[in-house]
Order: structure tokens, then sequence, then C-alpha cells
């Protein structure tokens, strides 16, 4: 608990303060006058006054604000500062002071992403194939060793490049063009849909059974309480055998895990060049899927996740972040498509409470999670923010866009029924959001 509540104050504070930064920074470049930039709502807890500007904390940290010289269309202004009104100036500055918020949001994750790339390298995982013999993807026709080319035309070079085409083919076939030794051959195989729970939310995913990326058992995360951590399996061990046959892909390790019915198992490890076996008795799990249950044994360890780094430039971080935070704009965008068209459930929407959960769990993990988590939900944040209803950064930007198109500014009146009714909806949306959040962790 103690956890999730400090990530999540970070956090909030982090994607608050870039939001609230990108108003404040292009309203000064304008020539407006800033009152208060305040971090929170509610009363000052502390702060510091430098010029006209309140730097301050507030008591409730939930959100933030900056509030600028003659911001109320109508507003009395005394004459000195009429200069520095944010109402009295051109159309396309108040344009750009307001889109600035959302488009920080969007910058800081650039800016994540490209530190991480930076930091970690581009994490290569190849489309080389480590295939299960009976699964779904072995009677499509894959086979071990196969490397994909192509997915319905277009050309894949990662392993993220493949899930993502899995994942948005709606359960539709798609085209595989593969490299087997020195033949291309062209495999037709259909995803199928699959219930996975992430966080107390059922969600649909789609995958091709067996069809896995050639992986090192490499492991990357233990997880507390599971029975690898009981056996004392750590972080960066490679498992090479288990019960005496050949684990050293991931899949391999995987299919031999599942079949052991919960028996004690006796994995051989690598641990700084040395082999080691330990006893490992899976734990059962039940895994949901579109018309059934599973019953699965785990252990409780995360992969290594890729087979080699690759040490980028900041150019091609840079690049490589824009591209990452592109991708996820798409994806979230989607996601938003497919709750509105009903495809996937309103209950996936979450609130402070999933927000800090979530947050709490990738805190654990480690500091690049948190940092890819924080640069996802500003995304999201940016996009919601655009997003026509008024009280939002993107009301006020279609108040602008009818300002242009009919000469003059939306009638006050006009602005003022607007802001209740998307006030209500945004109220609405935040207790909807809220309740899924208290049936979730009732309920789970």
């Amino acid at each position: 608990m103690g956890t999730n509540l400090i990530a999540f104050v970070v956090v909030l504070g982090v994607l608050i303060f870039f939001h609230e930064l990108g108003h404040f920074l292009i309203a000064r470049l304008f020539g407006v006058g800033v009152e208060r930039f305040s971090l929170g709502f509610g009363p000052r807890v502390f702060g510091k006054v430098v010029g006209r500007t309140d730097y301050r904390i507030s008591a409730i940290p939930l959100g933030g604000y900056v509030k600028m010289v003659g911001e109320e269309p109508g507003s009395d202004i005394a004459p000195e500062d009429i200069p520095f009104s944010f109402t009295h100036k051109s159309l396309y500055k108040r344009f750009l002071i307001v889109a600035a918020g959302p488009l920080f949001n969007l910058l800081l994750a650039v800016f994540i992403f490209t530190g991480l790339f930076q930091i970690y390298g581009f994490q290569v995982i190849n489309t080389t194939l480590e295939t299960l013999d009976g699964a779904a993807a072995y009677e499509a026709g894959f086979r071990t060793g196969d490397t994909i080319l192509s997915v319905d035309g277009d050309e894949v070079r990662y392993w993220p490049d493949v899930q993502q085409r899995i994942t948005k083919s709606d359960g539709k076939p798609l085209r595989f063009v593969i490299r087997r030794e020195r033949r291309q051959l062209e495999i037709k195989a259909t995803p199928a849909a699959v219930a996975v729970e992430l966080f107390g939310i059922d969600l649909v995913n789609y995958q091709i059974d067996g069809l896995e990326p050639a992986l090192e058992s490499h492991i990357k995360e233990v997880v507390a309480g599971m029975p690898a951590a009981k056996a004392g399996l750590m972080a960066d061990d490679i498992i090479i055998a288990i019960d005496g046959q050949p684990a050293r892909y991931w899949s391999q390790m995987t299919r031999l895990i599942t079949s052991s019915q919960g028996k004690q198992l006796a994995i051989t490890i690598l641990r700084d060049g040395q082999e080691l076996t330990v006893a490992v008795t899976p734990e059962i799990t039940v895994r949901k899927t579109a018309d059934s249950e599973v019953r699965v044994f785990k252990i409780g360890i995360g992969p290594k996740g890729y087979d080699r780094i690759k040490d980028l430039n900041l150019w091609q971080s840079l690049v490589a972040g824009t591209y990452e935070t592109g991708s996820l704009i798409k994806e979230t965008l989607l996601g938003i498509g497919r709750i509105i068209n009903g495809t996937e459930s309103a209950k996936s929407i979450g609130g402070p409470i999933l927000i800090a959960q979530m947050a709490g769990h990738y805190a654990k993990i480690g500091v690049d999670y948190l940092a890819r988590f924080t640069a996802w939900i500003s995304i999201t944040l940016a996009i919601l923010n655009i997003l026509p209803i008024p009280v939002l950064d993107g009301g006020h930007l279609l108040f602008f866009a009818i300002e242009a198109v009919i000469g003059k500014p939306v009638n006050e009146r006009v602005r003022d029924v607007a802001q209740q009714v998307g006030l209500f909806l945004l109220l609405f949306l935040m207790m909807f959001a809220l309740y899924n959040d208290i049936t979730r962790t009732l309920f789970k």
C-alpha cells in the first residue's frame, strides 16, 4: 500500500508538473501574466511568490492549474494589465497556450523513452521462432527456426511488430511470409481470442497459441511468494534444463513446467558461470480463455525478454523514443475506439486506485518499468485532455476553432452552459472510473 501511494504521488506529480509547465512556458513566451502555478487544488500548503506568480503546492494532489491574467472572458482587468491579459492575445497565441499542456505531456513521453533507449539501449527480440509441438502455431505450419519476414504484406523486423499485428487482427486470418533455411514460405493462421486479467480488469487479447520468439530462458523477474522465489531462483539466472531435459528456450521451459502436473522439478540453472540445481514445485493457477478455464502450472518467473542489446546514439534514441510514443498514441486511440464501439468493456476504464496499483506494481519491478508506465499515462492524459469536452483543454480549443470560423468569440452564455455540461460529463466519467476501481478492489 505504501509503495502504491508513493509511486502514485510521484507519477501524478511529474505528469501534472509537465502539463502545467507547458501552459506556463508558452504563456510567458507570449507575454501573458501568470498569477498562480499550482500543483494540486484547494488551500495553499506552501510555496513561493516570485514577481507576480505564486508557485504553490495545494492540499488536494489530484491535478493542478495555471491561473493567467485575464483568463476568463468578460472579467474585469485593470488597464495596466491588458498587455498581459490572456483574453486580449491573438487567437493563435491563445490556441497555442492551451494546446501546450497536452503537447508537453507527449513531449514528456518522448523524453522518457529517449532516456530509456540511451540508458538501456534497444532490446532486440528477433522474429525467429521456437514453436511448441501440437500447438495452434505448429498445426498451422510454423516450425522452430522459422523467421517471420512479413505479416499481411507488412515487413516485420522485431517480435513486437509481429505481436502488434496479431493483437490488432480482431481474430481475422493473417498471412505470414517466413524464411525456413533458404526458402520463403507462406503460412495462413487465425489468431484466437483469449481472455486475460490485468489488475482485476478482464480484457480480450488475440494470440496464436505456441507462436513464440526463440528466447533464451533468462530470468528477468522472480515473483515474491511464488515457488521460484521460495526455491531461491534469482533474476539473471539462466535455466538450461528441467529434470534433465533441455530447457534453454523459454517455450521449452514453459512446456516442461506446464506438463509437470504440479510434481517437484529439478531445475538446472547457470548463475555467474556455475551450474546449480534447485528443487521447485509448480503452483496451479487458473487462466480464463474466451470460452473455458485452463489450469496452468507456474513457478513465478518473468523472461528477460530480448536476444541482445543494441546501443543507440542520442539521435537514434530520439527517433526511437518518438516512434515509441507514436505507437502508444495509436494504441491508446484504438483502445478508446474499442470501448466506444463496445468490443472492449467499459469496465476497463480505471481511476486513481487503479493507477496507484499499477504504479506500485511497476515501481517494485524496476525504475525503467515505472518510467515506461509514466510515459504511457502521460500519453493517455494528453489524449483525454484534447477531447472536445468543455472544461478540458480540448473544449477550449474547440471554442477557439469556432471563433476562427465565425470571426468572434463564442457567446458567454453558450460557453457557460457548455462548461456546465462538460463539468457534468467529466464528473460522471470520474465517478464511473472510481466505481470500477472500488468494485475491482472489493470483488476481485
